[in-house]
Order: C-alpha cells, then structure tokens, then sequence
C-alpha cells in the first residue's frame, strides 16, 4: 500500500496539474486515497476482472453530454482505448499511474453529477459554508459500488433527486437529440409569415421538440405550435411573428445548450444546499422567487429585480429577520440625484412622501432649517428615511439578510408592475410580490399569528418597525440564468438582460 501511494504521489502531479479546480470540499487526491483504502490498495480497472468495472465507466461517460457536461473533460481517448483493448501498458509504473488517473477522472465526474462541474460558486458574493466532504463521499460510494459490483447503478443514485435538476436534463435530451441528428442543420427563420409554407419555421419548432414532422397540422394547430414557442422563450404568446421572436427562435442550438448546461450545473449546485436547510432562490433572468422548505417548493412568487443600470447582484447569504412596517433608509445616490431636485422645488415633496431628515447620528430634523440649496451630489451631509406605511417603498415587509451590496428582499406598493413579463425596475434590491406570505413563513407559527395581527390593525400613528428573527437557517440565493423552470416546470428561455452570457 505505501508503495502504491508512493507512486501516486510522484506520478499523480503529471496529470492533475492541468486539471481544472473543482468546487469540493476535499481536494481530488484525498478522495483517491481513500478509493484505494477502502478497496484494498490494489489496481482495479487494469486487471482482468477490473475491465467490467471500466466498460460500466465508460458508458458512464458517454452520457456526458446528457448531463450537462463535457466527455472531453473526463480522459475519453485513454478510457475508451483501454476499455476496447486498444491501449498497452510500458510498466508496472505505467499500470499504476493510469490506474490512478481512471481512479481521479471517475470521482471527478461523478462529483460533477453530483454537485456540478464548477470551479467556484456562481455568485458574486458568498457567505455560505464551502460544500462539505463532497470529494470523500463520492470516492466512498464509488469504491462500494466497485466492491459490490454495480458500477453501473451508481450514476442513477448519485444524481441529484430534484425536479428543478430533471426538468432541465430533459430539456437537454430534446436539444441534443436534434443537433446529433445527421440531417440536422441551423436554418435562419426570416419569413413573418405563420403558415405553412415557411419551412425554416416548421423545422425550427421541429428541432425544438414542439412539432414531431415538417407535414400535417392544421392552421389552427401551428398556431398553437408558435404560441408555444413564444412561451418558451417568456414572450407575449399571441401566435404572430415578429422580429424579437425570430431572433429568438434563430438563436442556434448549440447556444441553447450551453444555458442548459449551465443551469443545470448551477442547479446541482443549489441543491446541495437545499439539503441542508431551507432556501430562497431569486433567479434574476426570469424574475421569479422559490421558497424550498425540506427541498420541496413552498412558494412561487413573481419578483421585481434591478434595472441594467443598478443591476441586482448575485450573491448567496443567509435570512436573519423578518421586518413588519419597515423604514426605508434611501441609498445616497438615490437621495442626491432623485429625491434631492424635487425637494429643491418643493419642500412639501418631503411630507407628502412621508419623508424625513436625519443628521448623521440618526437625529430628526427640521427641513426648514436646512439650506437645500447649497446642497448637491457632493455636498450630502444627511440620510433621508421614508416613514413606515403601506405607500413605504418597502411596502409593510422587508426580509433582511447581509450582502456587501445593501440590498434585500421586500414588499412593494407598486404591484401593478408584477403583471408585466419583463420585470426589472428596481435600483438593485428584489421585490417580492407575495412578501408578507413569505414572511408568515419563515417565522414560527405563533409569530406569524402575531405578524398578522398586526397588519390586520394596519399602519398606525408613529408606528415604528416590528422586527422578528428568523429561527432557523435559511439560505438565500440570487442567481443568474437565463433557462430556467416556471412555476409549472417548463424550461423557459430567458433575456440575457444585463449580458452575462
């Protein structure tokens, strides 16, 4: 065994230097050691009873592609040789090297499954615990499932149990299955016209797996084909064509592809962490709020996020308080450059808004005996802070959480502005169209009943924030892909509105 490891240790290096990092909680070579403790410290794919265990492997891996990955990231020329017999070994120290590098590529890939190939987490910011003893625990069960000689389960199990995950797995099935087509091609949809006799049309929504053949179907039912597709890509679904739905519609496969890819390796991500507590997910591309309690969906919510100029930041954070009747402490900027000429022309704009002033020790002042005028973006020496109330800009919940970015999550009184399919108006922070049902939720049950007793008794006289802690862990997530699930679990296509991708 030490032998064994020793030569790990020396020739290890050659190959795993020019992989990329993955997001684990162990490093790769930990995993590994613990494979070859537990199955004995002998080679197991070069011999002659390991070569079942490497034809399991590599069938694994040619399912890559269906799993959101990348066969050409998981050694395919050297798997694939060896397990057609086309690979001969120089040395024992050769056979104990490859052995060694299936051993890392078979953890690594199936880590990805389970976890998602990325390199680091998806977010601007973070303060969530790293994933823990992801790397272990795979080589554990891949070491079992060696043992008890059902390699070829292991994927099935290992993959995340999760509908956000199978719902975006089958979207890739469909998109992939039409671009290994042999007859496959990319043609451009140009006609406006929605009959039959647009071909390229027909054949677009063919490969998007809503129309089973170019012939047939009625007038009437290629209008619910395009309807359809206008749904797929979040757009009025009206049935008549016009140039922002081609565009769409004309984007090519492989693109698609890579937001599936992507979003389904975010989504192995995320779902670890359901696993551990419960979480809110703000997807910002499709406007949308899921609340997971025990990885379940407790509540969907249409949201507001920010605009491609104050643009909402991605981040992962944890909920601490839940406030009922909150004040709204107005950013700097917003204050000078907003707020700050409609109080120069009228000092009644202040206490029709429910504003007030405060020094910068927090101390109510008179507007009157403020000079407005020799103020300016550089000259601000005060924090405007609107009263609590329903017309709040918060509206009468605010769920806070810490970010570097000063932002949260809350209610609004403009709620007209949820009806809209393209939804980004804020200055940076998300709101929530159901926030005061969140709220009920994260808080214990009598707090909730005390919650809603206080808004039945509305906004009263001086009312000042209820503050109520959130008891237990509850991760928050604001993310960015532009294919996601709906609320109905159709796998949309999302503006890339602030030009990620």
């Amino acid at each position: 065994m030490k032998i064994f490891l020793s030569i790990w240790l020396l020739l290890s290096g050659l190959h795993t230097a020019a992989q990329p990092a993955r997001l684990t909680g162990q490093p790769a070579d930990a995993g590994v050691q613990l494979f070859y403790q537990k199955t004995g410290g002998r080679s197991v794919w070069i011999t002659a009873t390991g070569r079942q265990h490497l034809d399991s492997l590599a069938a694994c891996l040619q399912k890559a592609a269906y799993l959101g990955l990348n066969a050409n990231d998981y050694e395919p020329l050297l798997i694939n040789a060896l397990a057609g017999n086309s690979y001969q070994m120089a040395e024992t120290a050769d056979t104990l090297r490859t052995d060694f590098i299936i051993t890392s590529t078979a953890i690594r890939f199936f880590s990805d499954v389970a976890y998602g190939r990325l390199t680091k987490p998806p977010v601007k910011y973070s303060e969530l615990p790293p994933l823990q003893n992801t790397a272990l625990n795979i080589a554990s069960q891949l070491a079992d499932s060696l043992l008890a000689g059902s390699l070829s389960g292991l994927l099935q199990s290992i993959e995340p149990a999760d509908t956000t995950c199978l719902q975006l797995k089958n979207s890739i099935a469909t998109y992939y299955k039409a671009m290994t087509d042999t007859a496959f091609k990319e043609t451009a949809v140009t006609s406006l016209k929605a009959d039959s006799s647009n071909t390229p049309l027909l054949l677009r929504l063919k490969q998007l797996g809503i129309r089973d053949s170019l012939s047939g179907n009625s007038t009437k039912d290629l209008q619910a084909q395009i309807r359809k597709a206008q749904q797929l890509f979040n757009m009025l679904d009206d049935g008549v064509l016009r140039e922002r739905f081609l565009k769409a519609l004309n984007t090519p496969l492989s693109y698609r592809l890579q937001e599936l890819y992507s979003a389904l390796n975010q989504a192995r991500w995320l779902h670890y962490y359901k696993t551990q507590a419960a979480a809110i997910l703000v997807n910002i591309p499709s406007t949308t709020l899921f609340f997971y309690d025990h990885e379940k969906t407790a509540l969907y919510s249409r949201v507001i996020t920010g605009k491609k100029s104050t643009p909402t930041p991605t981040l992962g954070s944890r909920l601490t308080e839940v406030i009922l009747f909150p004040y709204w402490n107005v950013p700097h900027k917003i204050a000078v450059r907003e707020l700050l000429p409609y109080i120069k022309r009228s000092r009644q704009y202040l206490a029709d808004n429910q504003y007030e002033i405060l020094d910068k020790s927090g101390r109510v002042l008179d507007p009157a005996t403020i000079n407005w005028n020799n103020l300016g973006v550089n000259n601000f020496p005060y924090v405007i802070r609107q009263n609590t109330g329903c017309d709040n800009s918060l509206g009468i919940v605010k769920l806070n959480f810490y970010s570097p970015f000063g932002v949260y999550l809350h209610d609004t009184p403009g709620k007209n502005l949820f009806m809209l399919q393209r939804r980004f108006f804020s200055h940076g922070c998300v709101r929530v169209e159901e926030a005061v049902q969140l709220g009920h939720l994260l808080v214990e049950e009598e707090t909730a009943a005390a919650m809603m007793a206080l808004e039945a008794k509305g906004n009263q006289p001086d009312q000042k924030p209820v503050v109520f802690r959130v008891p237990a862990t509850v991760y928050v997530f604001v993310l960015y892909n532009t294919a996601w699930p709906d609320a109905n679990g159709q796998v949309r296509f999302y503006e890339d509105v602030y030009g990620k991708n």
